[in-house]
């Protein structure tokens, strides 16, 4: 809550500072407002500012926060990435290799990576998790044995006796 004169109280959930003619003021946890919406909030705050002669006012979200965010989100794919993929090959590059990629991008690989990985399960035969990315694997059509699934099921009633 952040109050600007003695009657008004103005909740900026939504930003998490405020440049005042280039003086930063910080905001820390906004619980509640007085106002029935962010408009009438707003309307009431720049009638103060233009009592008070301000001129520059711009409201900002920390960038570095949202950066921190896309980092963490980025992390927590590698880890998914890297637990279904199954075969534990040179974790810091594959990582690097990981990280470079929009979160648009691993969306879809960690997608791709489950059938990529049932489609080869002996672990010899799949490629390394980092030659994997660096060939776009993901892209390429996945063919599955239909030889090795087999769905017939014996029936109980059927025996042995040839």
């Amino acid at each position: 809550m952040y109050r600007v004169s003695d009657n008004d109280v103005i909740d900026l959930s939504k930003v998490e500072y405020i440049t005042i003619d280039r003086r930063q003021i910080t905001f820390g946890e906004v619980t509640w407002c007085i106002y029935n919406n962010d408009i009438e909030a707003q309307m009431v705050f720049n009638n103060i500012l233009l009592e008070l002669g301000y001129k520059d006012v711009r409201f900002e979200k920390d960038k570095r926060k949202q950066s921190q965010t896309t980092l963490e989100k980025k992390e927590k794919a590698f880890e998914i990435f890297w637990n279904l993929y199954d075969k534990r090959h040179d974790y810091n590059k594959t990582k690097i290799t990981f990280m470079n990629f929009s979160i648009e991008t691993m969306r879809e690989i960690v997608k791709a990576v489950k059938p990529y990985v049932e489609s080869t399960p002996d672990k010899t035969y799949r490629k390394t998790p980092r030659s994997w990315l660096l060939n776009n694997s993901w892209k390429n059509e996945i063919i599955l044995d239909r030889k090795k699934t087999n769905r017939y099921i014996k029936p109980k009633y059927i025996k042995n006796e040839r």
